[in-house]
């Protein structure tokens, strides 16, 4: 085995017992979202057809999801303990990302070194470690298959079967596909401007991947669109939350997130790869940067997908500046330096990368969902009727349904629901008991759950008018409580 296919694969293990050491610090997950792959993931499994209609999700309604993700979950538990495929599984896959940042730098430069540190520097993006650690997250499986489907397009010549097989599964996994055919457009645009003919193959496979992406993501998401027009691409998202999910992008966001040393060095591998070498990847990476940039700008994706899409990307043309910066080594007279300069780079990434992912990663596992709030869950699926609504924060909707098995006033799959969150907001925060208790009624809620999300997000200790008759308490723990409406 090549002695850089050796560092690759301790890169990979390096990453992965990194992002496996703080998953399994908790027996939970830090994501709510976690608690909705799950429990579709179970009833696959339990009835090997996908939940169409949520009988708990705001009391019962329809669910647009196209499943895909929760299968390969079902499937990799006939053969897996759950503890693996839950836990262990996702962060492996994320992990599993440096082996095709590794292959795309390597497309791009000439230089060994260089894709080898470029896949370092993305297994230790802080952003992308805080949204992404101890979480049941698609991405794990979009992000690895869009990546590999660029790869592919790179390699169109050799890889027309992959990328063909790969334009029919990704716009069935996640709508954030939808991305590449902005970036494949933007790529053409690119090379237009520059007046480079664009290979006839490459041309063709793009063709066939937009339409293909539009024609299933209208199958799929058809309802969607004709309900709701195109507001249905902010998911529908109500407006009090808009600024929550779709943040404006900043230089102090840039920097935090991704990490200061993949933004000089992909912002300096996008201009050598442009300006200098015109290579036809680096426009069609440089593509795929300025289509992210421009949706984030417009707030058409998530801050945080989006950034995390970003991060990966300059880590990639990082590769490009650090070949560049090889070869200039290597005529100067620092050439006999080459081992403390490479030594002296290993330390700003563990700097300026490792040490900020490791504090994302801990404040990701802090927030994870504790085994009182599990309890508290617990208690509510033991002491009610089965038919019960429960009230809760809007991000502990699902853990609410996957734990308690009772229905939910609202919860984080905004598609087809309809906008509670200013009265859950007024539930849990009003001082008011008349109109607390009018909302609860209009809702149907038996139960209230105060967990620690509630007490952060809306900077209270515990439930307005908790001690006054209506109110019983069920459940009293330090990170959680329940209480009964009882009139």
């Amino acid at each position: 085995m090549k002695k850089e296919y050796i560092i690759l694969f301790a890169i990979f293990i390096l990453t992965f017992a990194f992002r496996a050491f703080f998953a399994l610090q908790t027996d939970n997950f830090s994501a709510d979202s976690a608690y909705y792959n799950l429990r579709h993931t179970d009833y696959i499994s339990q009835n090997l057809q996908p939940m169409i209609y949520d009988d708990l999700s705001y009391g019962g309604r329809y669910i647009i999801d196209a499943h895909i993700f929760h299968y390969m979950l079902a499937a990799a538990r006939v053969a897996l303990p759950d503890f693996f495929v839950f836990k262990l599984l996702p962060e492996m896959l994320f992990a599993a990302m440096i082996f095709i940042v590794y292959a795309i730098a390597k497309r791009l430069t000439q230089n060994t070194t260089a894709p080898l540190l470029a896949a370092l520097i993305s297994g230790f993006i802080p952003i992308f470690i805080q949204n992404s650690v101890n979480s049941i997250s698609v991405y794990s499986i979009v992000f690895p298959l869009i990546f590999y489907q660029v790869y592919c397009l790179m390699n169109i010549e050799t890889h027309k079967g992959r990328f063909v097989a790969l334009s029919i599964m990704l716009p069935i996994i996640h709508p954030f596909t939808a991305v590449l055919v902005i970036s494949f457009i933007f790529y053409a645009i690119l090379l237009n401007v520059e007046s480079i003919k664009i290979r006839k193959q490459a041309r063709e496979a793009i063709i066939f991947f937009a339409l293909l992406v539009l024609l299933m993501s209208f199958i799929i998401y058809k309802k969607a669109f004709l309900s709701l027009g195109l507001y249905a691409v902010l998911q529908n998202i109500p407006p009090a939350l808009l600024n929550t999910y779709f943040v404006n992008i900043n230089v102090f966001s840039l920097i935090s997130g991704i990490g200061i040393i993949p933004l000089i060095l992909g912002a300096m591998g996008i201009v050598f790869g442009l300006s200098w070498e015109k290579s036809d990847s680096a426009y069609l990476l440089s593509a795929l940067v300025l289509s992210d940039f421009v949706l984030l700008f417009l707030k058409l994706i998530s801050f945080a997908v989006g950034m995390m899409f970003l991060g990966i990307l300059l880590s990639i043309l990082s590769a490009v500046a650090i070949e560049k910066a090889v070869a200039y080594v290597k005529i100067t007279k620092f050439a006999r330096f080459k081992k403390p300069i490479f030594a002296g780079f290993i330390v700003l990434v563990a700097l300026l990368l490792v040490l900020p992912s490791y504090l994302s990663a801990r404040t990701t596992i802090r927030q994870a969902v504790s085994a009182d709030e599990i309890n508290a869950l617990e208690w509510i699926k033991a002491n009610s009727p089965g038919d019960s609504t429960v009230l809760g924060y809007i991000e502990d909707g699902d853990l609410i349904a996957a734990v308690a098995k009772r229905k939910t006033v609202a919860d984080t799959t905004f598609m087809f629901a309809p906008d509670r969150y200013d009265d859950v907001h007024t539930m849990l925060t009003t001082e008011s008991l008349v109109k607390a208790t009018q909302l609860m009624h209009r809702y149907g809620v038996d139960y209230i759950f105060i967990s620690q999300k509630v007490r952060d997000a809306y900077k209270m200790e515990d439930l307005k008018n908790a001690n006054t008759e209506c109110f019983e308490a069920g459940y009293s723990g330090e990170k959680a409580k329940v209480y009964k409406l009882l009139c």
